[in-house]
């Protein structure tokens, strides 16, 4: 059987599936200031507004926090809804993406511990 090494030049062999960089985006995502913060408060506690979000992380800026939310929302793992009130209500809540990922996430710290 013969492989080839992956597109991206890592030089993982495509036949083993070990190669990792489509994974590098998120990742980087991942260890950004708040994101894993963000999506576990959000995963938590299902529906956030953005009011709740800022007041639980504390010491979070609004730019930086609305940033944030942007970055995992451009990633598919929160969706944002905004309600057409006077003043507007803005709610976060997981994709199917971002359930999946939580998943991921609580499976492999699951198996670490064990």
């Amino acid at each position: 059987m013969t492989t080839t090494a992956a597109a991206c030049g890592c030089g993982a062999a495509l036949s083993a599936g070990d190669c990792l960089c489509p994974a590098t985006p998120l990742a980087r995502l991942m260890g950004r200031r708040y994101a894993l913060g963000l999506l576990s408060l959000i995963a938590n506690r299902g529906t956030v507004r953005f009011t709740e979000l800022r007041s639980r992380l504390g010491d979070v800026s609004s730019s930086t926090l609305a940033a944030r939310l942007s970055d995992l929302e451009q990633a598919g793992l929160i969706a944002r809804t905004v309600h057409p009130e006077t003043p507007p209500r803005v709610e976060y809540s997981l994709t199917a993406r971002g359930r999946e990922f939580r998943d991921i996430l609580t499976d492999f710290l699951r198996r670490r511990r064990a």
